[in-house]
């Protein structure tokens, strides 16, 4: 089993101000090497919620080199062309591409998975934050420090592969019905956790309780996705609500979805520079120029 383990910790809402990076990279199952910097982020401002999650400052990394020198040094060479997994790999690989391209840095090739998707088609939890699944797996973890993740998702793959009997990467991909995202030039795959079709059946079964439609509602005539757990109600009551109001429910965000819902736990993430697929997606078509508006739950419920 070769891969390498990602983390990066960051010093401040933006993607692209790594403060550290810790990787571990594992050859034929074993372990062959660990690195963790501290890194000085490009603007060197760390605001106070970053601080009080991973504990690093401005004067931890004053003397620090920026990304753009220990890449060309020290990292690139340990990424380049290797098999990487992270745990919630979209945001550590957006970190990566941000980073780079705040320095006009080429992508490197690479191919990349998910130990939160895996862990998902491999244990039934409750929920798949690092620390819940290192608990369940009794993997020790100092939370929040770059090197100590990047160990916690490596042992979280090879138990993932112990337990389902999987000799090499690519079994452990096809046994948990994952996808590969990739990183190439100045482009990139996304890594999926592929849905059950029932699922998706079961999904597209909303039908109106009625054909008419208040047609001065906000929602009437458009398209909406939502993401994230919602509060007050479950995604399928939501969902019905709009489709009643004459709106259209969307699976995924696309250049025709008007609406982005945003369940409060989310929404809290996302104003703290978390972002999942759907909210890249969202602000991708946005910088674009499409007219996609993101509201929270709380503002969903008002317009309903």
């Amino acid at each position: 089993m070769d891969f390498v383990a990602l983390d990066f910790e960051t010093a401040n809402s933006s993607r692209g101000s790594v403060c550290s990076i810790g990787l571990v990279e594992y050859e034929k199952g074993k372990l062959k090497k660990e690195y963790y910097r501290l890194v000085k982020p490009k603007q060197n401002y760390f605001a106070g919620i970053n601080v009080s999650i991973h504990g690093i400052t401005k004067d931890d990394v004053a003397d620090e080199p920026e990304f753009d020198v220990l890449w060309e040094s020290e990292i690139r060479e340990l990424l380049e062309g290797k098999f990487l997994v992270a745990h919630n790999a979209q945001f550590d690989m957006s970190v990566l591409r941000a980073v780079l391209d705040q320095y006009n840095l080429p992508y490197p090739m690479l191919a990349y998975n998910c130990t939160v998707n895996i862990s998902k088609k491999t244990w039934a939890l409750p929920r798949y934050k690092l620390n819940v699944v290192s608990d369940y797996l009794g993997i020790e973890l100092d939370h929040h420090h770059a090197l100590d993740d990047a160990r916690a998702s490596a042992q979280i793959l090879l138990k993932a592969a112990q337990e389902l009997r999987a000799n090499n990467v690519k079994e452990l991909v096809d046994k948990t019905n994952t996808t590969n995202g990739m990183m190439f030039d100045t482009s990139y795959e996304p890594a999926k956790l592929n849905k059950r079709r029932q699922a998706k059946k079961q999904a597209e079964s909303f039908v109106a309780a009625t054909s008419e439609h208040d047609t001065t509602h906000l929602f009437y005539n458009t398209s909406i996705v939502f993401t994230g757990k919602l509060d007050v109600m479950k995604r399928e009551e939501a969902i019905q609500r709009i489709v009643d109001l004459g709106g259209k429910w969307q699976r995924n965000v696309e250049a025709s979805t008007n609406y982005l819902i945003v369940g409060n736990a989310t929404f809290r993430d996302y104003t703290n520079g978390k972002r999942n697929s759907q909210l890249e997606r969202a602000e991708t078509l946005l910088a674009q120029g499409h007219s996609v508006e993101i509201i929270s739950e709380s503002d969903f419920l008002k317009y309903l």
